[in-house]
């Protein structure tokens, strides 16, 4: 098993999200779970930047899961953002044992 630590970045004047551990080999569940945790704390910071539409983003990585970020996208009107970058730490877990 894999235990990321993720560190977030700037968002308007602070870093209103705090970081996270995210304990799993599933990259799709680690995506998921980073979303679940940081929307919430950056809804209202982007509510009052004036642009509560990007609170509905996902979060993305690069390809060796060092740096990721939070991105927005508008298919209809072209538009997007990418926003509040985070540093990714990953561990290999070893379990009792082994």
């Amino acid at each position: 098993m894999t235990s990321y630590t993720i560190e977030f970045g700037h968002l308007g004047e602070g870093r209103p999200v705090p970081d996270l551990t995210v304990d799993t080999d599933d990259i799709n569940e680690f995506h998921r779970a980073v979303a679940r945790h940081a929307i919430p704390y950056m809804k209202p910071v982007l509510t009052e930047m004036g642009h509560p539409e990007a609170a509905d983003c996902f979060f993305h990585t690069n390809k060796d899961m060092s740096m990721g970020q939070f991105m927005w996208i508008d298919f209809q009107s072209g538009k997007g953002g990418r926003f509040c970058a985070a540093r990714i730490t990953a561990a290999e877990v070893r379990k009792a044992g082994e």
